[in-house]
């Protein structure tokens, strides 16, 4: 997990305990979300890591830990990658798409990413989650569109028809 002082965490831009990293943050908030990036090719065996701090595409959110306290800053437990102008076949206009999560495995479980689904939804309307996914991305899917927090389809793709 990465570790953000303070000082960084200063000059966040925040989302209730979130923190949105664009192309314009400082270097360190983009570092962080791409070492949560390595983390999540690490795990998926994608063949690239889907952010880059050095050449930053769309927006990252981090997700700090709630398990571990630390003195003068916090530690990154996951993130989410968002694609605010996504386009799916069947609708007009582009949507917003988390595109990547990605939770320590010290943090799974713990409805992180639940717990700041709303905040993300408020500041990106109609946000979903884009496939294809793991057994553990399928059931937050599933759990978002029971709390109906999620859509149940995306254009002329119906959630539930996603290639897993």
């Amino acid at each position: 997990m990465p570790y953000l002082p303070d000082g960084q965490l200063a000059k966040a831009d925040r989302l209730g305990g979130s923190i949105v990293v664009d192309p314009s943050s400082p270097i360190a908030l983009r570092c962080a979300a791409a070492q949560m990036a390595v983390q999540f090719r690490r795990e998926t065996g994608y063949d690239f890591a889907p952010y880059d701090a050095r050449e930053p595409d769309g927006v990252v959110v981090l997700i700090p830990t709630r398990r571990f306290l630390i003195a003068y800053g916090s530690l990154i437990a996951g993130a989410i990658g968002i694609d605010p102008t996504a386009f799916y076949e069947g609708l007009p206009q582009p949507v917003p798409r988390a595109t990547w999560v990605y939770l320590h495995p010290y943090e799974r479980g713990r409805a992180a990413v639940t717990d700041v689904w709303p905040a993300l939804a408020e500041r990106w309307p109609g946000l979903s989650l884009a496939g294809p996914f793991t057994p553990a991305g399928r059931a937050l899917v599933d759990r978002l569109i029971e709390q109906g927090q999620h859509p149940t389809h995306l254009g002329e793709t119906p959630i539930r028809d996603i290639v897993t």
